[in-house]
């Protein structure tokens, strides 16, 4: 079973800032011949005036900005509470005010219009749906002693589905369950996903990006 560590966002600051401006990344953008990335406007208007990548030690040809990197937004949206929704607003106080300004590439999250559920993100006070059903050994087990019809109709009459915010962590969850059922304090318990015990500072949020 893999160990997961929980780290602070200050730590990873220094993967998801943008050395010009000292904000988080916003259209994150990658220079190709360094890998080193900015964001877009800054980068761009930086090398209005200068060749060689600001972070680079020595001398670079004629630099290749890549187009945005996606994949590194997403995960500074992801990490980052709040600034997804922060910068579409942002971007539709501008077009409000300016309405013939021309829109980049003419997308609704360009000009702001994709909300935090569009985007696939999730915020603290967010709602989540969850099925939860008692733990009897791992799922290879179970299949070994019980038929499939049988394990249909065991899971389908022992799950539960509960409404959280996406901020509850693991260990309320628990105690949720021990008030709700009545458990013993003499027993622990435990919330698994699959087989895998899930840690206590998880939050609803966490799991969903994790698996």
């Amino acid at each position: 079973m893999h160990r997961t560590t929980r780290i602070k966002i200050t730590e990873l600051n220094p993967h998801l800032m943008c050395a010009l401006c000292g904000g988080y990344f916003i259209d994150a953008t990658t220079i190709v011949e360094c890998l080193h990335s900015f964001c877009k406007t800054c980068i761009v208007r930086y090398l209005e005036t200068n060749k060689y990548c600001p972070m680079s030690v020595g001398t670079w040809g004629a630099l290749q900005v890549e187009g945005s990197d996606k994949t590194l937004q997403d995960i500074v949206y992801k990490l980052v509470p709040g600034l997804f929704k922060d910068e579409m607003k942002r971007r539709r106080d501008f077009y409000a005010a300016y309405p013939m300004a021309e829109v980049p590439n003419g997308s609704n999250e360009d000009r702001g219009e994709v909300s935090e559920q569009d985007k696939g993100n999730l915020t603290d006070d967010e709602i989540v749906s969850l099925s939860i059903e008692f733990y009897e050994g791992s799922r290879e087990e179970k299949k070994g002693t019980v038929e499939n019809g049988d394990l249909e109709k065991e899971k389908k009459n022992g799950v539960r589905f509960l409404r959280c915010p996406a901020a509850m962590t693991v260990m309320h969850l628990a105690k949720f369950l021990r008030n709700k059922m009545d458990v013993p304090s003499k027993y622990k318990v435990e919330v698994l996903y699959e087989d895998e015990p899930l840690k206590e500072y998880y939050t609803l949020m966490d799991i969903a990006y994790i698996y």
